[in-house]
Formats: structure tokens, C-alpha cells, sequence
């Protein structure tokens, strides 16, 4: 029998996070790699579409090469696409993937918070409410109820 679907946010330990990391990282790598590329295409674009907007057909060189941006620009975006929903079916919640920032779900005293992750951070830093967002961030150590940082951990 299939188990029922549970209804709500993925709840994360701080420890199945950061195991998550490893995985974020390269995602976040790919998807700013092809945002990039997506950028210099969508320039490109603009261009040939001036350019080839005097008419001409297939064999004009700047419609040929519109065509050609064209299908990238589309391949680019299905590839950006993909990235994200492989990071949200982790079970995370990306928050802005150019900055490189990801949320986790997780409970502190049976009251549901983020987990923060930004990238550039080995591990997780940081914690704050929902409504707090990326200001409100605390030091993990204040979500763990440790009395000091780990070690090589800096203030959030």
C-alpha cells in the first residue's frame, strides 16, 4: 500500500541540511553558469532582432543566427528550469538562486523557522523566523542551544 502524502514544508534536522549542501552547491554552480550564458544570449538576441528585423529570410546570416539564439535561449531556460525543480523537490526552499541563498524548513521550540544557507558558507550559519528573513539572521549556536560556535564558525 502507498504510504499517504504528507501535507506540508519538508522539516529539516541541521544535520540532514547541511548534507543537503554538497548537492545545493553544485546545483546553485550549474544554474549561475547557465543564468549567466542565458544573460549574454537574451543581449544577443536584441540585437539579431534589430538586425534582422529589415527583413530576409533563411539564408540572411543575422536570421540564421537569430534562429540559432533562439533555440540556446530556449535550451538554456529548460536547463535553468530543471536546476530548480531538482532544488525544490529536495525539500529546500530557494531563495534567490544568483545570490546563492537557500532556506530550509526546521522546528525550534515547536515553531517552524529557516535554516539559512548562503553559498560560500561550508555549513550552515545562520537561522531566523519566518518573517525575519535574510536581516533577521541568528547564529546557529542560538537554534542548537550551544553555548559557543562550532569550531571556524564566525557570528552570522
Amino acid at each position: 500500500m502507498a504510504q499517504p502524502r504528507m501535507l506540508g514544508p519538508k522539516l529539516f534536522t541541521l544535520e540532514e541540511a547541511e548534507a543537503l549542501i554538497p548537492f545545493i552547491r553544485r546545483r546553485l554552480a550549474r544554474f549561475q553558469d547557465l543564468y549567466a550564458r542565458f544573460g549574454a544570449c537574451r543581449r544577443d538576441l536584441t540585437v539579431l532582432r534589430l538586425a534582422s528585423s529589415s527583413g530576409g529570410n533563411d539564408v540572411n546570416p543575422d536570421v540564421r543566427e537569430l534562429l540559432a539564439k533562439q533555440g540556446l535561449e530556449k535550451s538554456l531556460l529548460e536547463d535553468m528550469q530543471a536546476i530548480q525543480l531538482e532544488v525544490i523537490q529536495s525539500g529546500c526552499v530557494p531563495k534567490s538562486y544568483q545570490e546563492g541563498l537557500i532556506d530550509f524548513f526546521a522546528l525550534k521550540d515547536d515553531r517552524l523557522v529557516f535554516l539559512c544557507w548562503k553559498q560560500g558558507e561550508e555549513r550552515i550559519r545562520a537561522w531566523h523566523t519566518l518573517e525575519g528573513g535574510y536581516a533577521g539572521r541568528m547564529p546557529i549556536a542560538l537554534f542548537t542551544g550551544a553555548s559557543s560556535r562550532r569550531p571556524g564558525e564566525e557570528e552570522a
